[in-house]
């Protein structure tokens, strides 16, 4: 456990302000109509709902609509269990055990972001120390969901203003991790760099897609994948790093995005007037740098990316021939320094014009990524071998036990027991949630002290209820920055609350058994998370490598298919402009289909990719040196996945001369798999079967050297991955 890593303060992402004040009014507006109406009671079992307004902020404005209703139905059924299992301690415990343990599984399998289960938690634990004679169990849920309902609705009237906002900060996000990969390769930060900027492009290409954009902000969206292909063929043909002005550039770019310079449709949310003010250009848009990269794309345009353009056939022709012509570049009577040179001119020349033309709305087709259903994701993130499982039992179990040990210590109010306990667990793993347990009990401590000298002061009922509002809109805005903030805000917060539902209670009796409560629960979390599957990403890393290289294999074999069917990859076909678009033909449609398992294929591999970086950080976090171990083979299979990934034109023209068929290499990649997992050999370094194409042969080797079932001694040349930027150093 690292005490800097519990100390250490984050800055809040974008957008948090809106959430905190949204997440404020949709507390504080209940309990302000309870106040009027005379039942402050039920004021309060209104606000239950209101944590619908804290989820899926960075999500588009269209998901929100669809995935918060679900999320409602979810506080008020929980808050409807807890008020069932009220007045009586076992019932309690069960009760908040069974609600810990289904939000937990769901949460993990849909891969949902924070908060998690911990809000819909607190509904069930507050609601089972509501007074039986408040309201019945069926008026309890109609106002959970009523609260739920008007979060909604408060969120997406807010959120309705700059739909587009969404993508804003995606786009510029990915474009912060472009920058990043161009700025640090060849060095040791290269490996994460590239899954960083993989990662971003795929969640921006998403979220763009859902939110639907137009003018020059969808343009970009639609380039963000070739300037990644581009930085990794410069640096791939070139041996060096892209020249510093493409970070700079990219950075630009980035900062224009997220002004709304690419967004004429913008409105300013704060004001509902005007338009967005233009972005300042930075440093890198110097007026000799702009000349430069001007006539870079002048040059290039005369060279490469006219295949952007339906028409210019003899342009499309000729550009074919110099393709050849530089792939050819390797003939024996050709100097050395001039192969390199042009090398390095024609790598230049695509990635400059891919730049330049980056926010230009035309030219350009912007293609739906495959988004998985929520069946999909559901059947896949509760499978037998998913982590989901041992998470929520071990989450279960942990409050359940919060609950029980509050209730036997006789302990007033214990609902914040099991609350405190899921909050902790919901990191994870035990490094983590060690530092997550010194945060919320520092947290903890300092707010119990400022709670007692607030309580102290007699304020009316309508100032408590101000207070609380600005307390739920900071812990909002900050929370995200150190778990501490929050705990030490929300402390006095359910302090007041309580203090409103319930006048005349001593204040110091309130705040005592709140600090017992909460430093118990803290307590049965952490341990939990040391004694209770504390390995279990570590035993589930094999089967994440496993899945993600059948799912290249898979890929491969789709890519070998097409070439010895003869129909063209979508990389070297003409992108039709919105000017002119024919009528679609049979063979259209055929196409069409092969485009839809092509980006069906990517997306698994994608996915698996994903999946293997974060169960790769969730051992690496636990005990034990699993993840250390595994490093190289993580390393390996990532780098052999971007080579499929990318689909360079080397592999093109060499998947014709593959020795094997498609079953053929999906027998290969599920041979390697087992081997992986241990259920059988590896295969040789250099099989047969691989298409002739140096790259993947190379990092194909590195795989198969760094499995951990592999009999054979690394090869020096495979294993530098130093050289690359990608050595185990990185993690240090």
């Amino acid at each position: 456990m690292s005490l800097r890593g519990a100390f250490t303060v984050r800055r809040p992402p974008r957008g948090r302000g809106r959430l905190a004040w949204v997440s404020a009014l949709a507390m504080g507006i209940p309990l302000i109509a309870g106040q009027l109406t005379g039942r402050l009671d039920l004021g309060l079992t209104a606000t239950l709902g209101a944590v619908t307004a804290i989820y899926y902020p960075r999500s588009s404005w269209r998901y929100r609509a669809r995935a918060l209703p679900v999320v409602a139905v979810g506080s008020a059924a929980a808050g409807a269990v807890g008020a069932m299992a009220g007045g009586n301690p076992w019932r309690t415990a069960v009760a908040v055990a069974a609600v810990a343990f289904v939000a937990t599984a769901l949460f993990a399998a849909l891969l949902a972001p924070p908060p998690g289960a911990v809000p819909i938690v607190v509904a069930c634990a507050v609601a089972t120390q509501f007074p039986p004679g408040a309201a019945n169990i069926g008026t309890r849920a109609g106002l959970t969901l009523a609260g739920a309902a008007f979060a909604y609705f408060l969120t997406m009237i807010c959120a309705r203003r700059d739909q587009a906002g969404p993508s804003r900060h995606a786009v510029a996000e990915a474009l912060e991790a472009l920058a990043t990969l161009a700025g640090t390769w060849g060095t040791k930060r290269t490996e994460m760099a590239r899954h960083d900027a993989e990662r971003e492009v795929r969640r921006a290409e998403v979220i763009v897609a859902r939110d639907r954009p137009g003018g020059p902000l969808a343009a970009i969206a639609a380039r963000l994948r070739r300037v990644f292909t581009r930085i990794v063929d410069y640096a791939t043909l070139t041996g060096r790093p892209p020249p510093a002005s493409v970070p700079g550039r990219l950075r630009d770019y980035a900062a224009g995005v997220l002004s709304g310079r690419y967004d004429p449709a913008r409105r300013s949310w704060a004001l509902g007037w005007g338009r967005a003010p233009p972005a300042q250009p930075g440093a890198v848009g110097e007026v000799a740098l702009a000349t430069a990269w001007a006539g870079a794309a002048a040059r290039a345009n005369v060279l490469v990316d006219h295949l952007d353009t339906s028409g210019h056939p003899r342009r499309r022709a000729w550009v074919s021939a110099l393709t050849t012509r530089v792939g050819q570049l390797a003939h024996h009577d050709r100097p050395v320094a001039d192969r390199g040179q042009e090398r390095t001119s024609w790598a230049w020349h695509r990635l400059a014009v891919t730049i330049a033309d980056l926010a230009c709305p035309t030219g350009v087709r912007a293609v739906a990524p495959i988004i998985a259903p929520t069946r999909d994701l559901l059947a896949d993130g509760l499978r037998l071998r998913s982590p989901a499982w041992p998470w929520a039992t071990r989450c279960g179990v942990a409050t359940a036990a919060a609950a029980l040990f509050a209730i036997a210590a006789g302990i007033d109010r214990p609902y914040w027991a099991p609350v405190a306990a899921a909050t902790v667990l919901e990191v994870r793993t035990a490094r983590v949630a060690g530092q997550r347990t010194l945060q919320h009990a520092a947290g903890t401590v300092l707010g119990a002290l400022a709670t007692f000298a607030l309580l102290t002061v007699p304020f009316p009922v309508w100032s408590l209820i101000v207070v609380a509002m600005v307390l739920q809109a900071a812990i909002e805005l900050l929370g995200p920055a150190n778990g501490g903030f929050g705990a030490l805000l929300v402390m006095p917060l359910t302090m007041l609350v309580a203090q409103v539902s319930g006048p005349g209670e001593s204040a110091e009796a309130l705040v005592v058994s709140r600090f017992v409560d909460t430093l118990l629960g803290l307590v049965v979390g952490l341990v939990a998370s040391l004694v209770l599957w504390p390995r279990v990403a570590a035993r589930r890393l094999p089967d994440a490598l496993a899945d993600c290289v059948g799912a290249t294999g898979v890929l491969l074999a789709n890519l070998l298919t097409e070439a010895r069917t003869g129909s063209t990859p979508p990389a070297l076909r003409p992108v039709l402009t919105s000017e002119r678009l024919p009528r679609r033909t049979g063979q259209d449609h055929r196409r069409a289909r092969r485009d839809r398992r092509r980006g069906a294929a990517r997306h698994h591999v994608e996915a698996r990719l994903e999946w293997l970086s974060e169960m790769h950080v969730e051992a690496d976090n636990e005990p034990g040196e699993t993840a250390r171990a595994t490093w190289p083979t993580v390393v390996a299979a990532r780098r052999l996945g971007y080579v499929v990934l990318l689909e360079p034109l080397g592999l093109r023209d060499a998947l014709p001369a593959t020795a094997a068929s498609p079953d053929g290499i999906r027998l290969l990649f599920g041979q390697l798999a087992a081997g992986i997992r241990g259920d059988g050999p590896a295969p040789p370094r250099e099989p047969a079967q691989l298409p002739p194409f140096p790259p993947l042969r190379r990092e194909f080797a590195a795989l198969v050297d760094s499995a951990p079932s592999s009999d054979s001694a690394p090869s020096p040349d495979t294993h530098d991955l130093g050289r690359s930027g990608t050595s185990g150093a990185w993690r240090e």
